[in-house]
Formats: structure tokens, sequence, C-alpha cells
């Protein structure tokens, strides 16, 4: 028997053609969920608008309380609510960059970091502040708490964030903070930068001669009001000159402004700088010869015209009042201020144009003993004097990190600093402060700045008794030392 086959008519008649006119349950589902989805929404609104949007309803969540003052202010930040952040690209491609820079430089005046030397893909970072600081995220939100991976983003390989015009220059692929992923300090493998010649060594010695050897400064040589600066607990004036550090270093903030970067204004980031007039001349004083009481001061790092006038002006009053009649004569019974007692054969006879050059001369001598020719010509005194000028001791040796000296003052100078220590005798003296860095490398740092569960590595636990109860532990976050931003460009980082 033959199948007989469903025509469309047949197969229309199975429908029910009033079916919409049924409400089954699915129907009131809808409307319930309708009606919800109004009712919601209208007591939502009559929430925000009674609030006067002093809620996080309207923000993803409060601001730090850095930026808490203008939270009511929107558009104080957000220009026709154009986003800011890490993700304001990804949500608005036609988002300005320009405008994003701008809303955080309208108050905080920082420099960009290498951005001219970045890759096209990498710099919109370095121009969206929100990239690494993320704002909405609640009171207690710190705002200059960069994590670690958005620096390795670019620094786990450097090289393919510059563009190919540019070449790093620090390590290419530094991911986390020990000597083997960082490398050593690269202020320490450029050499030292400073060109004073100073030997710490010499100077830390009692009376500042070798072990056994004599003719060593004692408290009653230093100069007139200077004794009770460097004095000890305990000794008198016969007893000899015993310096430490803190005789000429102290705690200062940075004294280069040219180069101050967020934080450097501090009290302790930067050690003071040194000064002849406070921290040398009670042993050093600038004369021509020996020091007496009739000689002649001379001010430190001024112009030669202006030592030669001075040196003539007291030649020429040494004879005015007797001293000195003429540069021939015999009968000079007193000291000759800026000369010292008496005169030799060659002082009888010469002219007194002669007499001041000579003078001059044994000064220019004595600057040589701690400067280079450089150092001492007019014109490096000159911008030595000015506002603007650079130190010949500066105020930093780590050019791409930043170290804070009263974070770690509890320790002994020695952790860091054991270079500039001799153990008293002559052999044992390592070379002046101008041929080297007398600083430790990383191996001092990552003994305590390390990831958090480490144990204590041998070398601090060896050193403990230097660390004066510092902890040994401490964050190896980069931005401890590496500041990203500077001061309006002018040095980069």
């Amino acid at each position: 028997m033959s199948q007989q086959l469903e025509t469309g008519k047949s197969r229309s008649q199975r429908i029910q053609i009033d079916y919409y006119k049924k409400r089954d349950a699915l129907y009131y589902l809808k409307w319930a969920m309708s009606i919800a989805a109004f009712g919601t929404s209208g007591v939502y609104a009559a929430y925000v608008i009674g609030s006067g949007g002093r809620n996080s309803h309207m923000n993803t969540a409060p601001l730090s309380i850095a930026h808490a003052s203008f939270e009511n202010d929107c558009q104080k930040c957000h220009k026709d609510y154009t986003p800011l952040g890490s993700d304001a690209l990804q949500l608005n491609p036609q988002a300005s960059l320009d405008h994003m820079e701008a809303s955080c430089q309208s108050c905080h005046r920082v420099g960009s970091h290498y951005r001219e030397a970045l890759t096209s893909d990498k710099k919109p970072m370095d121009q969206n502040c929100g990239v690494c600081h993320n704002e909405h995220e609640g009171r207690d939100n710190n705002l200059v708490a960069v994590k670690n991976d958005l620096c390795t983003r670019c620094h786990s390989d450097l090289a393919s964030a510059y563009s190919p015009t540019h070449t790093p220059h620090v390590m290419n692929d530094v991911d986390q903070f020990t000597k083997e992923a960082h490398g050593e300090f690269v202020s320490l493998a450029s050499g030292d930068v400073g060109l004073v010649k100073f030997d710490h060594a010499q100077h830390m010695m009692p009376g500042q001669v070798d072990a056994g050897m004599k003719g060593g400064f004692t408290i009653a040589m230093l100069e007139p009001g200077t004794s009770d600066r460097y004095r000890q607990p305990g000794q008198s004036d016969d007893d000899l000159v015993t310096l430490n550090c803190a005789s000429c270093h102290g705690f200062d903030g940075n004294p280069d402004r040219r180069a101050v970067r967020s934080g450097d204004e501090e009290i302790g980031r930067y050690i003071a700088p040194i000064s002849f007039d406070e921290h040398c001349s009670a042993c050093h004083s600038m004369n021509p010869d020996s020091r007496t009481d009739a000689t002649l001061p001379l001010p430190h790092a001024a112009p030669w015209a202006e030592i030669e006038m001075l040196l003539q002006a007291k030649l020429d009053g040494a004879k005015a009042i007797g001293q000195a009649r003429n540069a021939r004569d015999d009968s000079q019974k007193l000291a000759r201020p800026g000369v010292s007692f008496g005169s030799t054969a060659a002082d009888k006879t010469a002219t007194p144009e002669a007499t001041v050059k000579a003078a001059v001369e044994r000064v220019r001598q004595q600057c040589l003993k701690c400067h280079d020719e450089t150092s001492i010509t007019d014109e490096t005194i000159a911008v030595m004097r000015g506002s603007t000028s650079e130190f010949l001791i500066p105020p930093r040796w780590f050019q791409y990190g930043v170290y804070d000296h009263a974070a770690h003052r509890k320790m002994d100078c020695r952790f860091c600093h054991e270079a500039a220590y001799g153990d008293g005798t002559s052999d044992s003296k390592p070379p002046t402060d101008n041929q080297r860095v007398m600083v430790a490398g990383i191996d001092s740092c990552t003994g305590c700045h390390r990831d958090p569960g480490e144990p204590i590595p041998e070398s601090i636990l060896a050193s403990e008794s230097m660390l004066g109860g510092q902890a040994t532990w401490a964050s190896n976050d980069c931005i401890k030392c590496h500041h990203y931003h500077t001061n309006l460009g002018v040095l980069q980082e």
C-alpha cells in the first residue's frame, strides 16, 4: 500500500491559526520581566538624581586621596568624557593622546621618558599617564606604586622598544633585581666623574698621616674657631685630629636643581656638597707659604686677577707700615703677609712684579694638590661661582638611579664605602677618589632588596653588625631606585 503524500493544505490544518490570542506562561513571564526592568531603571534613576551623583554608581570607584578634591568635577580630567587610563585607546581609538597628557600635566609638570627614541607603538604608552597610574581604584590607591611588570614590559627587551635610529645605553634585558638579570651599576663601569684628587683613606687615619709617622695634625693646629668641629669626645688640644664620615658629610636634598626628579628634594636623599671653607680650610688654609698669624688667607675659587691683586695689595701694605720697605731691603724683621717670615736670596734681588708672580705660582701649586689644570682656569672658576655650576664633586654618582641615604642612616658607612678606608698602612691605601668610585656594587643591595619570602643571604648575616639594626629585607620594586619622570625633560633617565 503506497503512502499518501502530505500536502501543504493538509499540513496547515494542523496549526491553530488563533494561537497568538492565547496567553500562556511565556507571555506572562515576558510581561513581568519588562515591567521589572522599567521599574528598576526608574528607581535607579531616582536614586542617582537624588544623591546628586556623589557615589560610586557614577564612577568606577572613588578617586585616590590625592585627587579626591575634584571627584565631583569630571571635566577636570575628562574633556567631553574622553576616557583616561591604560585601556583608553582600546575603548576610544579616536581619543587624543595630547589631551590625556595635558589632563595630568596641568598639575604635574614632568618630562617624558626617552619618548623620541621609542617605537611608534611604545610612544603612546609614555604619553598616556594612565598606563602606569590607574585612577578610580579607591581612596587608598597609591598612584606612584608602579608595578615591576610595567617597567619590564619594555626593559625585558629594550632593543625592541627603541626605534632603529637609537641604541639603548643601559642593559637590554632587565627583568628582575639581581646582578645576573640587572647587571652592575652603569655608573661604576663608567668610572669616577669627580675631578678632585682627594684621598679618603689618608684623611681617615689619625692625624691624617700613615701609622707610626710623625707630623700628624693635632687639634691645636687647626684654624682658630674650628677645633670644636673636629674634636672627638674626650680629646684635648694635643690629640691627633681623628675624622669620621660625619666630620664632612651631612644629609641634604638634591643641590643640583636642574636634575630634580620626583622626591629628589627630600632631605637625606643626597649627601650635602663639600665646601672648601667649611670642610677643608681648617687644615688647608690658602696661603702662598706656610701659615702664620701674619700671612694672608686667600679666598678659595677666586679669579687669578683677584688673587694677584690681593697679594700685591698686602705686599705694598707691608712696605707702607715698615714691614718691608722695598724688595731688596735686607732689614726685614717681621713677617711679610702673604709670603711668610723672612725672605730668600731670590726675593732680595727680585722686582716687585716678580715677587708677586712667584707668590701667585706658589698658590697655584697648592691648588694643583687637589685639582687638575683645567679645574683652576678662570673660565672654570667663573662657572663654579655661577648659579648653574657643574660641581667638581657631583651631588650624585648613580646617574640612572636614586639612593636614599636617610633611609639607610642606621648602617655603618663601611658597608657601602669600604673602599674609602685603609687599614692604617700606606701599602693598603686604595686609589684616590678621582681614580675610582668609592661605592660598592649591586651585590651590596640585592642581599636586602629581594623577593618577599626569600631567606636572608649569608652575606647579610655575616655583616649584620654593620647594619645597625636596619631591616634585613626591603622591596625590590624598580621605582625604589628608578624614577620614570624627569624635570621637564631636562635629564633623561
